[in-house]
């Protein structure tokens, strides 16, 4: 009997168990003339079957089984999982999502003259449940950048990005205008190029993006050959991170009085055309101040608060323009871009200056990011530039480079044999990812994991997909990809999977989703018999479940430790302590499985193991027990008589 994880109400780790075959014969068989076709078999998918498979559309499977929902997002969501599993059938050769309703469709067509009381226990590539991350990747829409796109980010014809005009810097926005309807935790796949050199003609002073200098707040953002200086108060600008994103923070709030701190740039060479760009924005704005001031010198003698106040600074705040947000805090956008030229020739430093004060209430914060002094290129471009791809994630506000995963990009599948920047039938992903892997991360440690974004052309269309991988003993292996059996029987005209359950309840401290088990047979106590509640609310000494310990508690001094039995016999407490105990599961399986049904002619069987202790009342050790429950209407449930026995 197969044994896998599941949890329905909350996709949790509790493991799963097909039942035995039905017998051939049963108890009064005799009695009714028997089908013109019912079998038993046993069947492994094939390769074929999996390509098959991959061809069906998630509306098949809804189809065929009458699923019913409470409104489009259920829907929406259930159809996802499918194809997320039809996925996989197609591309690894297995299956993810909503296996069971996939194969029952699968047996219907292979088996399509089947009479009620068939059975087949099919034995199939299933991968563990799929990621909320790798859901998203596989509903991926695919973007490719336009040259209507490139001009907007360059201001001249040139159809690359490149490390100053980076794909992160400008696809957030070309995301935002064509995804105006994105939900949080979308993903899309932008197809671009990109070339490891600026446009001929460029040039670049500083791109300073404050990436990998800080992997947390710091008080005193320290970068090389930059000036932090405070000139009045105590504050410096900070070092911040947030989504992975670094930048500068300042701000006066709870500062003692007035403050004024300048971050100066590294001494600058300017060139005709270079422009001075950065990105901004307000926080927590306030109309009495905490602002931001541009300036430029070119005479500061030194990094010291005296040389500060001795320089020549001119003010070009004019050039800033900074929203006020309409909420808390606005986005880092750009807010400057202002022409150097003038300035050809010389060496200067710029400063932001920022001005407030804790105790007038001129707090306003300032956030600082992607500092740029560059020139743009003008005319064509002779650079070199390469297809890329790189995954992008919406989190409610903005989009980001999603850096959580490996994206395949045309010169990996040529390098793998390929023709085009995709994986098809004929070119199967799971043929060709663990020696990529192998190849691009030799010194891959044990337990590794990579997940790998790719295109797959199924004859008709190019949808994303991704697939996770793990590092075992020297080779690379679909992570948690195991071989599973389930059982399948045919009941008013329908393949159904047999879902009796054996539900595992390890004595795990700490295991959350075993806690809850515990918790709703606890929370069925205080509701009806409170005063067996301790005062923590996690245990009773009704049934004696506890969800922190994840086990039952039968020390007969807990028990009369409640002051609820002084006048039971330890004898008689032990007696009513085993009579109790049946009942007790039935209260949080009728909580967690109320979707549960019984399918005719099958005996749907929940079996239960847990732990148990001081079985005996005294004894301070966990022994292991089982017990067995029938499904005998929806969502009702009733103890098998004489199932309770101790695992040996």
């Amino acid at each position: 009997m197969k044994r896998k994880y599941i949890f329905p109400l909350m996709a949790s780790v509790l493991l799963l168990g097909a039942c035995d075959y039905i017998e051939d014969d049963f108890e009064g068989s005799e009695k009714f003339d028997r089908p013109t076709y019912v079998f038993k078999k046993d069947y492994t998918l094939t390769e074929a079957d999996y390509t098959q498979i991959g061809g069906y559309k998630a509306k098949d499977v809804l189809s065929y089984l009458g699923k019913e929902f409470n409104n489009e997002e259920e829907e929406k969501a259930y159809l996802n999982e499918v194809a997320a599993g039809l996925s996989a059938a197609k591309t690894e050769n297995a299956l993810a999502d909503r296996a069971s309703d996939i194969i029952s469709l699968f047996l219907s067509k292979t088996w399509y003259s089947a009479d009620n009381g068939s059975s087949v226990k099919v034995t199939y590539n299933k991968k563990a449940a799929t990621t909320d991350m790798e859901k998203a990747i596989n509903a991926a829409s695919i973007y490719k950048v336009s040259n209507a796109d490139y001009e907007q980010a360059w201001g001249a014809a040139f159809n690359f990005f490149t490390p100053i005009e980076s794909a992160s810097k400008h696809v957030p926005g070309f995301l935002k205008a064509a995804y105006t309807d994105a939900a949080e935790g979308d993903m899309v796949l932008v197809d671009y190029n990109y070339s490891t050199e600026e446009p001929i003609g460029s040039a670049s002073a500083i791109n300073e993006t404050f990436e990998g200098l800080w992997d947390a707040t710091v008080s005193s953002a320290a970068i090389d050959g930059w000036a932090n200086i405070t000139t009045k108060g105590t504050y410096s600008w900070q070092g911040r991170i947030y989504n992975g994103n670094n930048y500068l923070q300042q701000s006066a709030y709870k500062h003692d009085g007035e403050l004024e701190t300048y971050m100066i740039t590294p001494e600058l060479n300017i060139a005709q055309g270079m422009h001075l760009t950065f990105d901004a924005c307000y926080g927590n704005y306030v109309e009495k101040g905490g602002r931001l001031t541009l300036l430029y010198t070119e005479n500061l003698e030194s990094d010291t608060k005296e040389a500060v106040g001795a320089a020549t600074w001119v003010d070009i705040t004019s050039a800033v323009n900074i929203p006020v947000p309409t909420g808390t805090y606005g986005v880092l956008d750009n807010v400057c871009d202002y022409d150097l030229s003038a300035l050809a020739g010389k060496k200067i430093r710029i400063a932001f200056r920022y001005n407030g004060d804790g105790a007038s209430g001129a707090t306003t914060t300032i956030q600082l990011d992607n500092v740029v002094v560059k020139s743009a290129a003008s005319g064509e471009a002779d650079n070199k530039y390469e297809a890329m791809a790189g995954l992008f994630r919406f989190d409610g506000s903005d989009w980001k480079a999603f850096t959580d995963a490996v994206v395949l990009n045309l010169a990996d599948y040529k390098a793998m044999g390929g023709k085009y920047d995709n994986f098809s039938s004929s070119m199967l992903p799971a043929d060709y990812l663990p020696a990529y892997l192998k190849t691009n991360y030799p010194y891959a440690q044990e337990d590794a994991k990579y997940t790998v974004v790719y295109k797959y052309y199924d004859g008709k269309n190019t949808s994303v997909n991704c697939s996770s991988y793990s590092y075992m003993s020297g080779n690379w292996h679909s992570a948690a990809v195991e071989v599973v059996t389930d059982q399948f029987v045919l009941s008013n005209g329908k393949w159904n999977f047999d879902p009796s359950t054996v539900i595992t309840l390890p004595v795990e401290k700490g295991n959350e989703e075993v806690s809850t088990f515990y918790q709703t047979i606890t929370d069925w106590v205080k509701e009806n018999y409170p005063k067996y509640v301790t005062g923590y609310g996690n245990n009773d000494y009704y049934y004696g479940g506890s969800a922190y310990q994840n086990n039952f508690d039968f020390r007969l001094s807990a028990w009369k430790g409640q002051g609820t039995y002084n006048d039971v016999s330890d004898e008689e407490l032990k007696a009513l302590m085993w009579k109790r105990l049946p009942e007790s599961f039935i209260h949080a399986l009728e909580t967690l499985y109320s979707s549960v049904a019984p399918i005719e002619g099958i005996d749907v069987i929940y079996t239960i193991n847990f732990g148990i202790y001081a079985a005996d009342g005294v004894t301070t050790n966990t022994t292991t027990w089982t017990i067995q429950y029938k499904v005998i209407e929806k969502g009702k449930f009733e103890y098998v008589a004489e199932s309770l026995k101790e695992v040996k």
